[in-house]
């Protein structure tokens, strides 16, 4: 399988996971996922390190902030427990300037990659 984002191929997983790994960029895919399916779950594992990192700067100020942290980004994240296997579900949803709700996304799981 070959890392959709960099085109050089992952590697491939043990013998207890179906992950295979991009050593390049750490883009992860089940086995036989599509390019589209990783980007989705790439999307959303950057989303929540970005929110991670927001969280611990909040908390205990162990970093500064980057300028792009301080920018209204018009989204909010949802998160809820995936029902295939346990893992977070992360969706996207659009803010119009006073913080409401103008479009959602469908929520992805992070781990499996489930829809719903």
């Amino acid at each position: 399988m070959d890392c959709p984002d960099c085109g050089l191929p992952m590697l491939e997983p043990g013998p207890q996971s179906n992950r295979h790994c991009c050593y390049r960029c750490g883009r992860v895919a089940a086995t036989g996922e599509t390019a589209d399916d990783i980007t989705i779950r790439e999307r959303g594992r950057q989303e929540a390190f970005v929110l991670l990192d927001y969280a611990m700067a909040l908390r205990g100020g162990c970093r500064t902030r980057s300028p792009m942290e301080d920018l209204t980004m018009g989204q909010l994240i949802q998160t809820r427990g995936c029902g295939k296997c346990g893992g977070t579900m992360y969706r996207t949803v659009e803010t119009d300037e006073d913080g409401n709700p103008t479009q959602e996304s469908q929520f992805v799981c992070s781990a499996c990659g489930h829809v719903e």
